[in-house]
């Protein structure tokens, strides 16, 4: 037993314990803490246990949780993070608090999301069976500053990797790339019918092809640049998905029936999600876990039951007026988001949209200018603008048809919460973040989150 492995350990505990009494998430400092005084902490408490690694621009939070249920459904129990911190110290405090000092873990699995970058650090540490790749969007320009910066990192982090089993979105043509660089096996899954009702997707203008830079034609397109590409000039082209979706039906508010053919089988699935993106990540979910060997009966009925994570998709009741937040991470997700929205049966009356430009939310806010807000906003919309970066976000919903009379700025969170506790209407909430953390915080120390899902 190493006496460094138990003391980074014990620290970490420790020091978890402490941010926990005061009301802190306690995710990275305990890890960092840890990290610092074993760098192998990550290695050595994964040896010997099975492990699926969930990375990509979108979806990855999402994926991971409803991956994260169903091995706890299934198997009893796992090693996650339910705050989603997703960086290397992150992950160190999940591994820390499921073992004991000694180092023996209580999971035999360990299910772990994983920021792009932080790949390179986690998989040659941990050596997952599995590892599933969302989509790769280009997010957070001063970190990946062009589309193909985070997949080169995903790329240098498998080649450490060779016997992990990856599970890739065939429909984008960025992560689709990312088999032409590796020799690991691959599991395919995609999309192969129309997401939302006709007239409410959007889709990049044209897309430029990876490999030579000329356009992309599609025969089937999804959202954005995803669907069944091909380019006419060098023949990069789709895979078939081993694992896709054939058809979407019973669109409800909080739930779809899926068709999905897995390995040439047609299963019928009701999901606890709604119609949309949110599709994309239920795939993903279900074609890692057939990956992982869990019977697909059980993958199916822990899909039928997922509940979101907290920021992504949660419902307040403040003094009676219900606040629903939202988390918009960049452009193709916010735009996917406000699709959803578009999709109801009105548009929202109220919205508080939020914009920070802190490192979990990268520095530069240009990535607003492309959300195409203006299939949100009418000039009857009452629009509290707030965060740090309030001026570009007030700016920006100006340009898109925002009345400057029922538009107003409000930065301080505990103030906001007031103010909408007042209001006595529905909110929809949008903010990336950090400052949906911060708004949240506010939130739960006087009002609890509903259970949406429930019956």
């Amino acid at each position: 037993m190493s006496v460094r492995k138990t003391v980074a350990i014990a620290v970490c505990k420790a020091t978890y314990k402490v941010m926990r009494a005061m009301g802190r998430t306690a995710r990275a400092l305990p890890g960092k803490l840890a990290f610092t005084i074993d760098r192998d902490i990550i290695r050595e408490l994964s040896e010997g246990h099975k492990t699926i690694v969930i990375t990509g621009t979108n979806g990855k939070t999402t994926t991971t949780h409803m991956v994260q249920q169903a091995i706890i459904d299934t198997y009893g129990g796992a090693a996650y993070d339910p705050s989603s911190t997703n960086l290397e110290q992150g992950i160190a405090t999940t591994l820390c608090l499921d073992s004991t000092l000694s180092g023996k873990r209580r999971s035999d699995w360990a299910v772990i999301e994983s920021d792009e970058g932080a790949t390179k650090i986690m998989l040659p540490a941990m050596k997952p069976q599995v590892m599933v790749v969302t989509n790769l969007y280009r997010d957070q320009v001063d970190r990946y500053p062009t589309w193909t910066t985070a997949r080169d990192y995903i790329i240098e982090a498998i080649k450490s990797s060779p016997d992990t089993v990856l599970v890739l979105d065939a429909d984008c043509q960025v992560t689709a790339s990312i088999a032409d660089a590796v020799p690991n096996q691959v599991i395919w899954f995609g999309m192969e019918c129309d997401p939302y009702d006709e007239g409410i997707a959007d889709f990049d203008e044209e897309v430029a092809c990876i490999k030579c830079g000329q356009p992309l034609s599609f025969s089937h397109r999804t959202f954005a640049h995803l669907g069944n590409f091909t380019c006419p000039a060098c023949g990069y082209a789709h895979h078939r998905a081993d694992i896709a979706v054939t058809a979407v039906a019973d669109k409800q508010e909080k739930s779809c029936t899926l068709t999905v053919r897995a390995h040439g089988k047609e299963h019928v699935l009701p999901v606890n999600v709604r119609a949309g993106y949110d599709i994309y990540n239920a795939v993903a979910a279900f074609a890692g876990l057939l990956t992982l060997g869990v019977p697909e009966d059980r993958a199916a009925e822990a899909l039928g039951h997922f509940t979101h994570a907290a920021h992504r998709f949660e419902i307040f009741d403040v003094d009676g007026t219900q606040t629903r937040l939202l988390l918009m991470k960049n452009t193709a997700g916010c735009n996917q988001l406000i699709n959803m929205l578009a999709s109801e049966e009105q548009l929202p009356e109220t919205l508080v949209c939020m914009l920070g430009n802190e490192i979990m939310d990268g520095l530069s806010t240009e990535w607003i200018q492309g959300v195409r807000w203006e299939k949100l906003i009418t000039p009857e919309t009452d629009i509290i603008v707030g965060g740090p970066c309030h001026d570009d976000m007030r700016a920006r919903l100006l340009r898109a048809g925002a009345n400057e009379e029922r538009m107003r700025t409000q930065p301080d969170y505990a103030a906001l919460v007031r103010e909408i506790a007042a209001m006595g209407k529905p909110v929809t909430v949008i903010a990336n973040c950090s400052t949906i953390e911060a708004l949240r915080l506010e939130l739960v120390k006087k009002y609890e989150p509903i259970d949406y899902w429930a019956e």
